[in-house]
């Protein structure tokens, strides 16, 4: 999975204090890590979905916050790993998550 990128009206502050916090738009329960200058985020479960992720691996997805002044640039990029080359997540699933939580626009 290539590099994703989304582009938010939301300020870079709200964005971060949004994803601290569970909805119910949300497709996914996660778990939110802060890093030195980046964020991790883990799904760990489809929410209210036919689809689970069970028994498949927790993908993890690096997600990098940019201040574009009026708007906010969401970097997410998927960690692979050896037991896991591939997201256990369709990719439209991935763009609708953080389409929702921010109501962002995907930028291609």
């Amino acid at each position: 999975m290539e590099s994703k990128f989304y582009i938010t009206n939301y300020s870079l502050d709200l964005c971060l204090e949004y994803m601290k916090h569970d909805n119910i738009y949300d497709k996914f329960k996660y778990v939110w890590e802060e890093k030195e200058d980046y964020y991790l985020i883990t799904f760990k479960e489809y929410k209210n979905n036919m689809l689970s992720l069970a028994t498949a691996p927790k993908p993890t997805f690096k997600v990098m916050f940019e201040n574009m002044g009026n708007q906010t640039g969401i970097s997410v990029q998927f960690i692979k790993g050896f037991l896991q080359p591939v997201p256990f997540v369709y990719t439209k699933d991935i763009d609708t998550f953080f389409e929702k939580k921010f109501d962002a626009k995907k930028v291609k």
